[in-house]
């Protein structure tokens, strides 16, 4: 059997992303690994010491490195991607798990903030990861309910729901629409807030538009939903929310605007104000 050197492999497929994605050298490198890693279902200490793979295995790695050549998201090709240390499971109607919104998990682990049978409702859920990841990160008693408007992404949440082995109640919904009436502790929810105007939306073509754009300079989505949680919501629950690096004052004003009290923002890892959390009381 013909064996190929890794090394020969690793400088083609770095030619051809360096070719195509607007994107760092150090990116280009780290998604090379990413793509090894997945198709040969090795960890980085065995790639380390692998000099020469299969006909079959090249094949199949430039198969993978052409379409992500295209501009498709490696989280698209592998079907799956990484969210607060878990693998979830991913399709193309759902929008990327991406590292800032494990702020969410971080704010309510840290500042103790749930008691414990907490009616939690994950509202526009995508793939689930964050009410499936607070689930599992939080030793509270927690009743989980996640929604989405897409059929795809309510396939997707039952099979990340399966894959954790975690209970939990599903729904078809826009916002708000179908769900019961249920008095929730928490929503938590990272809606579309990206202007139609936003000169960057065309790097993310391969996302579902819906899952990022909003009207009203990306606010629209995020004051529906705020408006209408005062009907979801327990006295004393609180509402969760992700948006923009530039939005934290028009949140903190649609918050206020419908009486919440306790406005906070939050700050990622860049110094970003990108979660805003208020209390119904």
């Amino acid at each position: 059997m013909t064996s190929i050197s890794l090394s020969q492999l690793k400088h083609e497929c770095t030619k051809l992303l360096s070719d195509n994605l607007k994107i760092s050298s150090r990116e280009i490198s780290l998604e090379v690994n990413q793509i090894l890693l997945f198709v040969l279902k090795i960890d980085n200490s065995q790639l380390l010491l692998k000099k020469t793979i299969s006909k079959a295995q090249y094949e199949k790695i430039k198969k993978f490195v052409s379409v992500r050549a295209s501009g498709k998201p490696l989280a698209y090709i592998f079907k799956e991607w990484s969210f607060y240390g878990r693998s979830f499971y991913i399709n193309s109607s759902m929008l990327i798990p991406r590292p800032e919104t494990e702020l969410i998990i971080d704010i309510l682990k840290e500042k103790n903030i749930l008691n414990d049978n907490v009616e939690l409702l994950d509202l526009g859920a995508g793939s689930g990861s964050i009410g499936i990841s607070v689930k599992l990160e939080t030793k509270n008693k927690i009743n989980l309910h996640l929604s989405d408007i897409s059929k795809r992404c309510v396939h997707g949440i039952k099979k990340n729901l399966q894959k954790f082995d975690i209970q939990a109640k599903v729904y078809l919904s826009n916002w708000f629409e179908n769900i019961p009436n249920i008095k929730f502790d928490l929503i938590i929810s990272n809606p579309p807030y990206i202007s139609y105007k936003d000169p960057h939306l065309n790097e993310l073509h391969f996302e579902p538009k819906r899952a990022l754009v909003s009207k009203n300079d990306g606010l629209a989505d995020i004051h529906k939903i705020i408006k209408n949680s005062i009907h979801y919501l327990n006295r004393q629950g609180l509402i969760i929310i992700e948006h923009g690096y530039n939005q934290k004052d028009e949140v903190q004003e649609i918050f206020n605007r419908y009486n919440f009290n306790q406005v906070k923002s939050y700050k990622d890892l860049l110094g970003h104000y990108r979660i805003t959390k208020g209390l119904f009381s």
